[in-house]
């Protein structure tokens, strides 16, 4: 049995309707981060055990969303993720449930964190996602480079899946004019911290949430 499973969403519910029918392993806890916040109910799994559902009055963003997923779950020593647009094929969950405690799991197809496990080891040398990274998009390559600058063990195991890349972005014109902006933010911000040895983790800015949003000031 997976403890937890993280999943953050911001629209295509449709989409995140078929991942749930595909959970096809026992998940104790099914956390989804709405950050659409229109998501009142979801199809009957007889898979999971509890479903928490939080409808987010604004946009979490990515890494503060798998933040949140660790965050709610302290006392457990895994934490389980998955994107809202991909599909588990059969027996593949069984697979992520055999990550381990001081590893980083992630899928072995790409993209490679559309669905990965961080062990409590990890947490504890790397820390969490970096949340200036907002709203998505360099998150995973900044935790990734901070895990092997602490000699984090990062294994890729064979989770058989299918995935609809960027549909988030792609099913809004308005969507993928922001990431243009907020793409090209991140990236400056990213390769910044690189060219200074930046292994920290980062801090949520107001400024950077302001000009990287993708959502309309209430």
């Amino acid at each position: 049995m997976l403890k937890n499973l993280t999943v953050p969403v911001l629209n295509r519910y449709d989409l995140l309707d078929r991942m749930i029918a595909s959970i096809d392993y026992p998940v104790y806890e099914l956390l989804i981060i709405d950050n659409g916040g229109e998501l009142d109910k979801i199809r009957f799994n007889e898979n999971l055990i509890n479903v928490n559902i939080l409808n987010m009055p604004s946009n979490l963003g990515v890494a503060a969303s798998w933040n949140l997923g660790i965050k709610l779950f302290p006392h457990h020593d895994r934490w389980f993720f998955a994107s809202n647009d991909m599909v588990y094929l059969p027996g593949a969950l069984q697979g992520l449930s055999e990550a381990r405690r001081d590893e980083i799991t992630l899928s072995d197809m790409f993209p490679f964190w559309h669905t990965f496990c961080v062990g409590e080891e990890v947490v504890r040398r790397v820390g969490l996602f970096d949340e200036a990274l907002y709203p998505a998009y360099f998150e995973d390559n900044d935790y990734e480079r901070r895990s092997v600058h602490k000699n984090v063990h990062i294994r890729s195991v064979s989770i058989p899946t299918q995935h609809e890349n960027s549909s988030t972005i792609g099913a809004d014109r308005g969507l993928r004019e922001k990431n243009a902006v907020s793409f090209q933010n991140n990236a400056i911000y990213y390769n910044n911290k690189m060219a200074k040895n930046d292994y920290g983790q980062g801090a949520w800015s107001l400024d950077r949430r302001r000009r990287n949003a993708w959502d309309t000031p209430r």
